[in-house]
């Protein structure tokens, strides 16, 4: 514990609001578990190198969703009310405090949220408090404690800096479907990101929530439960 007030202090953080974040960040063990991997994993990236491969041949494609269409994950259109529920007035951003990781298990996107620190005005700047473990444990990288700038390929930082911001400034969450592809392989996801105000003020932090579709790679198409993909 003295390790996480000392983590949430260098960013920026309440403690309960660190927690809070890890626990969306985990897929299943005990919360304990999840603590020390996460404290372990903080200070393994001060020790070595936070910068991401910046390779070339990624391409990514998106398109804006309707939460009333019909192609789009129920899941999401269940967060997305959440959220609305949650906001106190028109146009404000709920509070980090109502983030309910239980909620976000119950929908299964357990291990499948990330949390970005969106208080920085550049959104290269924008940092990636949690990673969900599913995600690493589908064979991607752990990008905690990694800017926007930091992903790999142009693409992949160019559209999430440029979606990150646009729920930082309106306040008004997004959704999406992503087609994104590198070399043979594509991955077809919808994506919801949500803000919410540590500071009681704007937007200072986003949730994303990811449901993967499809995995298109030399072969036929297939269900995956996860995603691989940052952005």
């Amino acid at each position: 514990m003295h390790a996480l007030r000392e983590i949430a202090l260098t960013l920026g953080v309440g403690l309960n609001e660190l927690c809070t974040e890890i626990a969306l960040g985990r897929s299943d063990g005990s919360f304990t578990s999840s603590l020390r991997v996460f404290v372990v994993n903080h200070y393994r990236r001060l020790i070595g190198s936070t910068e991401a491969a910046k390779g070339d041949g990624y391409r990514v494609k998106r398109r804006r969703l309707q939460a009333d269409a019909k192609d789009v994950v129920p899941e999401l259109v269940d967060l997305w009310q959440w959220w609305h529920h949650r906001r106190p007035r028109p146009r404000g951003v709920p509070p980090h405090s109502s983030i309910d990781p239980g909620l976000l298990q119950r929908l299964g996107f357990g291990g499948m949220v990330h949390a970005v620190d969106a208080r920085s005005g550049d959104p290269l700047n924008f940092r990636f408090r949690i990673f969900g473990e599913r995600v690493v444990a589908a064979g991607g990288r752990d990008f905690a404690g990694c800017r926007i700038a930091d992903l790999p390929g142009r693409d992949y930082r160019t559209a999430a800096a440029e979606d990150y911001l646009t729920v930082a400034t309106t306040g008004v969450p997004r959704l999406q479907e992503v087609d994104a592809s590198v070399g043979m392989s594509q991955r077809i996801y919808q994506r919801l990101i949500v803000p919410f105000s540590e500071s009681g003020g704007g937007t200072d932090c986003l949730l994303i929530a990811v449901r993967y579709k499809t995995v298109l790679g030399t072969g036929k198409p297939r269900e995956h439960p996860g995603a691989q993909n940052p952005a």
